[in-house]
């Protein structure tokens, strides 16, 4: 298995913050994303919007 760095970068993030839409991510993965989003402002954004849309969905299928 080909050995992780501590710091994902925006593509990787991306993905795991898609993949945790779906799925509880492993404590490792979970720890990367966190320090990635730390320091960059264009996957923040693009978590809070994941997060928007996810939460839009949700009021939809209450109507």
């Amino acid at each position: 298995m080909p050995r992780q760095r501590l710091f994902p970068t925006c593509r990787e993030t991306q993905s795991l913050l898609s993949e945790a839409q779906d799925h509880t991510l492993p404590p490792l993965h979970r720890a990367r994303v966190k320090v990635h989003l730390w320091t960059c402002t264009a996957c923040s954004r693009f978590s809070r919007q994941i997060h928007l849309i996810r939460d839009a969905m949700r009021q939809l299928g209450k109507d």
